[in-house]
C-alpha cells in the first residue's frame, strides 16, 4: 500500500488497532465497520433489557456505560426510553407476577434458614447477591430475586439451595399448572359431542359426565384399592343401565344415521329411492378388465394343454422341430467335429 496516499482503514472497535493505524498510517481517515458496531450493540443491549436478576441501579450503570461505548448519550429515542425504564425493564417490576399466573400467599416466618447466594457475570464487573430462605421439612423456598413469582419457574439460587439441603425432587407447589400436560381442561375435550335430538341439556349432561369420570379417574389412578373399588361400580352401573337399555323394539343404527350424529346434521332419508348407480359401458379399445396372470399362473394354465408332437423327437412336448433340444444337440455335436 502507498502510505503517502490518503487511505481509509475500516476496522472493529478496538483500542489497540486505533492506536496502531494512528501510528502507521499516519494520513489516513480511521473509520469502524457498521456491522461489527451493530452486532456488538444488539448483543450487549439485548443482555442488559432482559436480565431481571439485575437491579434499577446496576441497570443504570450499565445503561450508561453502554450509552458512552457507542456514542448514543445524545439520541433521542435511547434518552426516552431510559426516562421510562420503570415500564419495560423486568429489573423495576420483579416483584409483580407475569400476566397475572400467580398470586402471592401468606406464609409463617417460623422455621426459615437464610443463605446468601451470590451471582457473578463472568462477562461483568459486577456481583450480586440473593437472599434465599428455605424450610427443608416443608418444601418451601423463597428467593429475593423473585423469579418464580414474574416468571413462574424457580431460580438458579433456590435450586443451588435446595441440592445443598438435600431436597431431591421439585416440590409440587412450586409446578404450576400452566406448565403441565394436562393444562388444558377436560371440558374442552368433548365440546364436539352432539344429541341426536339437538337437545342443549342433553349435550350438557354428556358433557359433564365425561368430565366427572375422569376427574374420578384421576384422583384414584394412583391408588390400587379405590381404583379396584371405582371399576366394579362402574361395572355395575353398566350392567345395569345395558338390562334397561335392551327393548324387543330397539334396532340398530345404519351408517347413514352414525354420519349424521357425527357431523351434527339431520338429512332426511326418503322411502323409495329413485336415483340408481348408472351402468357403464366400456369404450372401444379399453381392454379385457382382467389382472395380469402371474409366470406361475401362465405355466398352470399351458401345463393343462395338450401339446403338440415334435417331429424331431417323435413325443408330445412344449416344443417343436426347431427348438427341440435333441435335434440342437446334434447340430452342435457335429459343428464341433
Amino acid at each position: 500500500m502507498d502510505l503517502d496516499t490518503n487511505p481509509t482503514v475500516l476496522t472493529d472497535q478496538d483500542a489497540a488497532i486505533k492506536q496502531t493505524v494512528k501510528n502507521v498510517f499516519r494520513n489516513s481517515k480511521h473509520r469502524l465497520c457498521m456491522w461489527h458496531i451493530m452486532k456488538k450493540l444488539k448483543k450487549r443491549f439485548s443482555k442488559l433489557v432482559w436480565d431481571i436478576n439485575m437491579k434499577p441501579d446496576v441497570f443504570e450503570v450499565k445503561w450508561g456505560l453502554l450509552m458512552k461505548e457507542f456514542n448514543l448519550e445524545d439520541t433521542r429515542w435511547f434518552k426516552d426510553m431510559f426516562t421510562i425504564r420503570d415500564s419495560w425493564i423486568p429489573g423495576y417490576f420483579s416483584d409483580i407476577p407475569m400476566c397475572g399466573l400467580m398470586k402471592t400467599t401468606s406464609r409463617s416466618e417460623n422455621g426459615w434458614e437464610v443463605y446468601i447466594v451470590q451471582h457473578n457475570n463472568s462477562k461483568s464487573d459486577f456481583k450480586s447477591g440473593f437472599k434465599v430462605e428455605i424450610k427443608a421439612e416443608e418444601k418451601e423456598i423463597n428467593c429475593s430475586c423473585e423469579h418464580f413469582k414474574c416468571m413462574g419457574v424457580l431460580c438458579i439460587h433456590a435450586f443451588t439451595i435446595m441440592m445443598r439441603c438435600g431436597v431431591k425432587e421439585i416440590p409440587e407447589r412450586y409446578i404450576l399448572k400452566r406448565w403441565r400436560k394436562d393444562v388444558i381442561s377436560r371440558n374442552y375435550r368433548f365440546s364436539s359431542i352432539q344429541s341426536d335430538s339437538g337437545d342443549c341439556e342433553n349435550v350438557k349432561l354428556v358433557n359433564d359426565s365425561y368430565y366427572s369420570f375422569e376427574s374420578c379417574l384421576d384422583i384414584v389412578r394412583d391408588d390400587k384399592k379405590r381404583l379396584t373399588l371405582f371399576a366394579e361400580k362402574q361395572q355395575m352401573l353398566l350392567k345395569e343401565f345395558e338390562s334397561d337399555y335392551i327393548s324387543p323394539g330397539l334396532k340398530s343404527k345404519t351408517d347413514g344415521e352414525v354420519v349424521c350424529k357425527l357431523l351434527g346434521v339431520t338429512i332426511p332419508i326418503p322411502e323409495e329411492i329413485n336415483i340408481h348407480v348408472p351402468e357403464v359401458q366400456s369404450n372401444k379399445g379399453s381392454g379385457i378388465k382382467k389382472r395380469i396372470p402371474s409366470a406361475s399362473e401362465v405355466a398352470y394354465e399351458n401345463s393343462k394343454k395338450e401339446h403338440r408332437m415334435c417331429s424331431g423327437c417323435g413325443k408330445r412336448v412344449p416344443h417343436n422341430l426347431r427348438t427341440c433340444p435333441e435335434r440342437v444337440g446334434a447340430a452342435k455335436s457335429a459343428k464341433d467335429s
